[in-house]
């Protein structure tokens, strides 16, 4: 990295850049009018309130769930004289629809290997050629 870094500073000190004074003004007004950017030193209450926020959620979740199931089973759960007060709807049973006759199928064997192995063979090739052009780009470049 020595090598590219010299080289880099090189290049840079051979820029011969001329910067108009207006632009050089507006740029120094542009740095002074911009605050220095300070860390967030709360960074451990952030995570300590994420944290509490999801586990109260899970919680309500969790006791949302066990609410509904228990009202779903205190539906289905009667007493012998709630029978002869709530009419219940019954459901029809339905009856056994098998056909007389199966249908004929002609069940035929696919062949997938030979697809997937030309399509790896492919993929193995690109990956070659993309491997071998940025080879000649770092050779060129270095």
């Amino acid at each position: 990295m020595d090598d590219f870094e010299k080289r880099l500073k090189q290049d840079a000190n051979a820029v011969n850049a001329d910067i108009s004074s207006d632009l050089r003004s507006r740029i120094d007004a542009s740095l002074r009018g911009v605050e220095q950017i300070r860390s967030e030193t709360s960074t451990e209450n952030s995570q300590t309130n994420l944290w509490w926020v999801s586990s109260l959620t899970g919680l309500a979740a969790a006791i949302a769930i066990i609410v509904m199931l228990n009202l779903n089973q205190a539906e289905s759960i009667s007493t012998p004289g709630e029978d002869s007060l709530v009419s219940r709807p019954t459901v029809p049973e339905t009856p056994d629809y098998s056909p007389l006759f199966p249908p004929i199928l002609d069940v035929q064997a696919a062949d997938f290997a030979s697809p997937l192995e030309e399509e790896l063979l492919k993929l193995q090739l690109d990956l070659e050629k993309a491997r071998d052009s940025v080879r000649e780009d770092v050779d060129f470049t270095f």
